[in-house]
């Protein structure tokens, strides 16, 4: 039992090490020739960010090569094949989406209640995006949830996944999920219940599209939030109503998880 997760830890060490990696390289690399500043800060932050995920997943899909030939006995399921990119219904990806915008009023209404509390650190958060352009900006959202979600649910959770139970393996990639969030410890901690909802709607439905769905439709929402008055309004509500939208849409979210609940997860192929 004990070398089943400590192969889990094992997965976790070599892939989070290739997303440093990937963030070093372009640090070193990249940043002298474009000049877009050290990764995480300037205002071509979503750029950096598209070169550090794209990188990531070259150097996990290097990673995962080598490891499964060095372990000779074990035949690698396929790279792509393991991400399960599944269709999935008309229907249900509506229904994906409509989870996006929840979890987008649940995310906003929550940044505002903790900036009312006087957690100033989050206002940096989204001070950062207000002189990037807007279409830039949601299309770079799109783009970079896109490949986030395959890192990190796609190839992260499913590698860290197999032979353990299901719950440690979505907690681990919540938590990085979490880490790797900008504008501090408050805004990290918004990022765990992200991880634990992309986790189980991808054990459920078994395609990546689902989580992909989700992960783009919230952020692009949050974006146009920050872009126009309507991240204003959030600000101006009393924190009873925040709480009250708080509270509704993670009921929405956790139904919509409970709504799959008899879908059988699959390991990765």
């Amino acid at each position: 039992m004990m070398r089943r997760y400590l192969v889990m830890l094992a997965n976790v060490v070599l892939y989070v090490a290739m997303i440093i990696a990937a963030i070093v390289i372009y640090n070193v690399a990249v940043n002298p020739l474009t000049e877009w500043g050290a990764f995480g800060e300037g205002e071509q932050l979503p750029a950096q960010v598209f070169i550090v995920l794209a990188l990531s997943v070259v150097l996990c899909y290097l990673a995962y090569t080598v490891k499964y030939k060095l372990m000779g006995s074990q035949t690698p399921p396929g790279f792509i094949r393991m991400q399960q990119y599944l269709p999935i219904s008309t229907l249900r990806a509506v229904h994906m989406i409509t989870v996006g915008i929840g979890f987008a009023f649940f995310f906003t209404a929550a940044l505002k209640l903790l900036l009312h509390q006087g957690v100033s650190e989050l206002a940096t958060f989204t001070d950062q995006y207000a002189d990037v352009p807007t279409g830039y900006l949601i299309v770079s959202a799109v783009i970079n949830t896109a490949l986030e979600l395959i890192l990190f649910m796609g190839i992260l959770f499913n590698e860290t996944r197999r032979n353990v139970a299901v719950f440690w393996a979505v907690l681990l990639v919540s938590i990085i999920i979490a880490a790797l969030q900008p504008g501090g410890f408050a805004m990290q901690l918004l990022g765990i219940p992200l991880g634990f909802l992309y986790g189980y709607m991808y054990l459920r439905l078994r395609s990546i599209w689902s989580v992909i769905l989700i992960g783009c439709m919230f952020n692009v929402l949050f974006f146009a939030f920050v872009k126009t008055s309507a991240f204003d309004w959030f600000d101006s509500l009393h924190d009873g109503w925040l709480i009250v939208i708080i509270a509704v849409a993670a009921i929405y979210m956790g139904a919509s998880v409970l709504k799959y609940n008899g879908k059988k997860s699959s390991k990765p192929m």
